[in-house]
């Protein structure tokens, strides 16, 4: 979860590992979508587009050439901002192992059931079309 800016962040490294266990404790038990959908990853931030399989054509560019271009799909990031306390990253420093990371699990949900949504539903603006349109 590189996305989370840790370098700014003045939280411990040990809150960092409960944060994150949090976060992706709650994704696995939610996704469905990832279950049901081939996928190879995590590919990391760099990582743009999916390659299709498919070529279309396109003009030639000059007399003789055939000429096709690859077809990708762009991938698509969510965010959902959250805030936590003070307090809770202190007390994992003094031993705590009971912090509250409701909000970063409330977080990870959102993200889990939206992108649920567009593997089952679609998402139109995102150009996704989903598992119960295309079958």
């Amino acid at each position: 979860m590189n996305n989370l800016h840790r370098e700014l962040a003045p939280i411990s490294e040990l809150a960092w590992e409960q944060i994150e266990q949090e976060a992706s404790r709650t994704l696995k038990r939610h996704l469905a979508g990832r279950r049901v959908v081939d996928g190879v990853g995590p590919k990391g931030i760099d990582f743009s587009a999916a390659g299709t399989g498919h070529v279309r054509k396109i003009q030639s560019p000059g007399d003789g050439i055939q000429a096709v271009q690859r077809e990708a799909k762009a991938l698509v990031e969510l965010r959902v901002p959250f805030e936590l306390t003070r307090q809770g990253i202190d007390d994992v420093e003094r031993g705590a192992t009971d912090s509250d990371w409701t909000l970063v699990k409330d977080a990870a949900r959102k993200i889990a059931f939206a992108e649920d949504r567009a593997v089952f539903d679609g998402y139109g603006a995102a150009g996704i079309q989903g598992l119960r349109a295309g079958s």
